[in-house]
């Protein structure tokens, strides 16, 4: 893939070899994508005239259009993308989608909270490995629906969790299927994805991963033995500094799973060591009865006060036997935090939540679209953040760039970089420079009000003519 970013073509190629059985339904698609794109924190009343929305609630809701079709053309230019590089980084996690409203939506299943409805999403996204983690798509999405009960940790049951757990190695197994043997893929999940199911099954298949562990695992050979003990005992070879996000406080089974923090450099230690774990319950038969992996001990000695230290185990058969090594594993786990960023794009910038669609079909439809379109707004921050030299067309049309000129707070260069756009257009949302990088909520605003600008132009143009 060039370094350089190019004009990004309209977000239709994605889907150009979609085959929805219908020439029509194929051509609807494009021509919805673009649509949907072009305003994608809007509602489809806001976004698409009369005649538009009626055929977009007919395309959402007709039996013959799947997600699954909709969403494989994109794949298939991710595969490309990928296809490109000596190895990627895939990217594994579930997210939640909660939707509102008194009225009960067909289909949907039930959430954490009581009496919320939505479904759960376990998506696997693509992103270089070369420490730019420069988003390529998606390459597998598996929905999750629980339509039995509400789930808590008191009534969620063991089996349950089993049967749920395993979409983490189908997730796996169907990235795989799609890249063949184009590229290499090194699997990144957080603690959830800790089973010694899918650790065994990945070391079998001889899949790259890294893993955070979750549960401080038994070692094989003595049973006083833990996972963690090891891993503090390993010696200290690297030492770096580390940019970390901020973060909310995310409540886990005791309230403290994901403490709240601030944005801050923290100074971190990585120690790395060789295990063999203890084959658990959940393991199939089939098994092997331990486990030889790599452990690698990230943390913090002396984080700033009332911030909380960052420690990590990562599980992972990457090779730990230099400095350089150990740093690039680590990295590939960091590479982790781009999917929470797409989450964040597609809860955000593109409003799913709150498509006032009325079925599980229509809203699968739906997200099958603005999954792409999540991923594009992705890719545009990323360009104005980490490429200096990308043209503002790569994140904004001619006609945008326009508008934005004559009403930017600040006058633009004479040749925009994305970023130099992407700041004017926070700035329309409120964004102060001082402030740092603008965050989802105001850039979504900020290209609302550039949205609403841009028709009143093409309103005054077609007045003039």
């Amino acid at each position: 893939m060039p370094a350089r970013a190019q004009v990004l073509p309209a977000l239709s190629a994605e889907f150009g070899d979609v085959d929805l059985g219908d020439d029509r339904l194929n051509r609807r698609l494009g021509l919805l994508a673009d649509q949907v794109a072009e305003r994608p924190g809007e509602s489809f009343p806001k976004a698409l005239d009369d005649a538009a929305l009626e055929a977009a609630y007919r395309f959402f809701g007709n039996d013959q259009v799947t997600p699954e079709a909709i969403l494989a053309p994109h794949c298939r230019q991710s595969v490309r993308r990928a296809a490109e590089l000596p190895r990627i980084i895939v990217a594994h996690d579930t997210t939640q989608f909660e939707f509102g409203g008194q009225t009960k939506r067909e289909g949907l299943g039930h959430l954490i909270r009581p009496a919320a409805q939505g479904f759960f999403g376990h998506f696997s996204i693509a992103v270089t490995a070369d420490g730019q983690r420069r988003p390529l798509g998606l390459l597998a999405l598996e929905t999750v629906f629980r339509l039995k009960k509400a789930i808590g940790h008191q009534n969620w049951t063991r089996e349950q969790s089993l049967g749920e757990s395993a979409r983490w190695l189908r997730g796996v197994e169907a990235v795989e299927e799609q890249l063949g043997s184009r590229v290499e893929a090194i699997h990144v999940m957080d603690r959830e994805g800790d089973q010694y199911a899918l650790l065994a099954a990945l070391t079998e298949a001889g899949r790259p991963f890294v893993i955070r562990s979750f549960q401080d695992r038994r070692l094989a050979g003595d049973d006083e033995a833990r996972l963690r003990a090891a891993a503090r005992a390993a010696k200290v070879t690297l030492r770096r500094d580390v940019p970390l996000s901020p973060r909310p406080h995310i409540k886990g089974p005791k309230g403290q799973r994901h403490p709240a923090r601030r944005h801050r450099i923290a100074r971190l230690s990585f120690a790395a060591t060789t295990v063999e774990l203890k084959r658990t319950p959940d393991a199939r038969r089939s098994q092997s009865e331990t486990l030889r992996l790599n452990i690698i001990h990230v943390f913090e000695r002396r984080p700033p006060p009332g911030e909380p230290p960052v420690e990590w185990f990562l599980l992972t058969n990457l090779p730990i036997e230099s400095d350089q090594a150990i740093a690039f594993a680590v990295d590939c786990y960091r590479a982790r935090w781009t999917i929470e960023e797409f989450f964040k794009a597609l809860k955000t910038g593109c409003q799913f939540e709150r498509r006032q669609l009325e079925s599980a079909h229509s809203l699968l439809n739906a997200l099958a679209i603005f999954a792409p379109i999540a991923w594009r707004l992705l890719l545009l921050r990323h360009l104005a953040r980490s490429d200096k030299e990308a043209p503002a067309t790569s994140a904004l049309t001619p006609k945008q760039l326009e508008v934005l000129r004559a009403v930017a707070k600040k006058p633009l260069p004479k040749r925009p970089t994305a970023r130099d756009a992407m700041l004017a257009v926070a700035s329309l949302g409120g964004h102060l420079k001082s402030n740092g990088d603008p965050g989802w909520l105001v850039l979504g605003r900020g290209m609302h009000d550039l949205l609403l600008l841009e028709l009143g132009w093409r309103a005054r143009e077609g007045s003039q003519r």
